[in-house]
């Protein structure tokens, strides 16, 4: 009788990672936290592996799992076993954590060009295959031409996506790094971003000029708010409104009689 699909325990030692797996990094103190669970209750859901070779297995998805069972000190985990090919194995376990929404779209962005390389396929067949839109596929396998030191500020500072594909725009490897350092050091949210990006790709003036701007903007709208709030401790209502526009920032206060 064929094991596929059904649950089996298989010893740790018999499974190998997956080379395919699209989560590159794992937070210390979650994976501590699972472990801790792990050895009080057990692996509670099986993870999924596939044959490979002579009673050997490979890992599909669940590697968070593995991993912390292994340190808990177990000898065996309980398996799904399935049937997949090579492509099938990364395309699986890409799906399986991006339904658990347990990737950085950066871990995304690298596991979609890695399908691109190394299976051949287009982004189109990406974006059929794991129902993302085409444009989308495109864009994050685009984000993987970062400078390196430049995607591990998005990552330690935790960037958007957004801010990340703003830092496309500046095609100097060395500038782009130092913009991107200094949108992280200075705390520089989604708009910021964007305007001071815009600003220093169609001048030539140090990045630290735009931040100085950024600064100053951010010391005008922290005196409004407190102004703001002396009145509204007073008794008096008043709203505050910023818009930004394509040359300048908008600050409307509104004092109600």
């Amino acid at each position: 009788m064929s094991e596929t699909n059904q649950i089996k325990n298989i010893p740790l030692s018999k499974i190998r990672p997956n080379p395919d797996q699209p989560r590159k990094y794992f937070d210390a103190q979650a994976m501590d936290s699972l472990t801790r669970s792990i050895e009080r209750y057990g692996v509670i859901s099986p993870i999924t592996v596939r044959e490979y070779g002579d009673d050997e297995y490979e890992l599909i998805s669940g590697e968070r799992r593995f991993r912390a069972a292994y340190k808990a000190g177990l000898t065996e985990i309980p398996c799904i076993i399935i049937r997949s090919g090579d492509s099938d194995c990364a395309i699986l376990s890409l799906l399986e954590n991006l339904q658990r929404e347990d990737l950085s779209f950066l871990e995304i962005a690298q596991s979609y060009r890695d399908l691109v390389k190394k299976n051949g396929y287009t982004s189109h067949d990406v974006s059929r295959r794991l129902g993302d839109k085409p444009y989308k596929v495109k864009e994050r396998i685009s984000l993987m031409s970062l400078d390196p030191i430049v995607r591990k500020y998005i990552r330690s500072f935790k960037l958007t996506e957004r801010q990340a594909r703003a830092l496309l725009k500046i095609k100097d490897s060395t500038a782009q790094i130092e913009a991107a350092r200094q949108i992280c050091e200075n705390g520089l949210n989604e708009p910021e971003t964007i305007k001071f990006i815009k600003e220093l790709t169609k001048t030539d003036k140090d990045p630290s000029f735009h931040i100085n701007k950024i600064k100053d903007i951010k010391i005008f709208r922290n005196t409004i708010n407190k102004a703001l709030n002396v009145l509204r401790m007073s008794g008096v209502e008043a709203d505050y409104k910023e818009k930004t526009d394509e040359n300048c920032e908008i600050f409307t206060i509104t004092i109600h009689n």
